[in-house]
């Protein structure tokens, strides 16, 4: 099978693949921020059990869940979502298109 990668430069997985790498990154972040499964759940407005089934890739986040993970922990929402760390860089204002 061929490989694709998306315009991320991500390679397509599938989606049980997807959901590990998600439930992985929103647990690497919580513990890089130093709080607890129940204080994150807090924040989350779920129990704790359910905050913990996100982490193994159980359950996964709906969009308002991946927002407060992202502000709590001051990753972005690409980061949480699988997507590398990269930086873009713009030194000149993008051309105007005079149509």
């Amino acid at each position: 099978m061929a490989r694709i990668w998306t315009m991320f430069g991500v390679p397509q997985s599938s989606y049980g693949a997807a959901k590990k790498e998600i439930a992985s990154r929103i647990k690497e972040a919580r513990v890089q921020s130093g709080l607890s499964q129940r204080d994150v759940a807090q924040a989350l407005s779920t129990s704790q059990s359910s905050y913990s089934r996100i982490e193994r890739g159980v359950l996964s986040p709906d969009c308002g869940q991946i927002r407060v993970l992202s502000g709590l922990y001051g990753v972005s929402i690409l980061w949480l979502m699988g997507m590398p760390s990269y930086f873009v860089y713009a030194d000149k204002p993008l051309p105007q298109n005079n149509n």
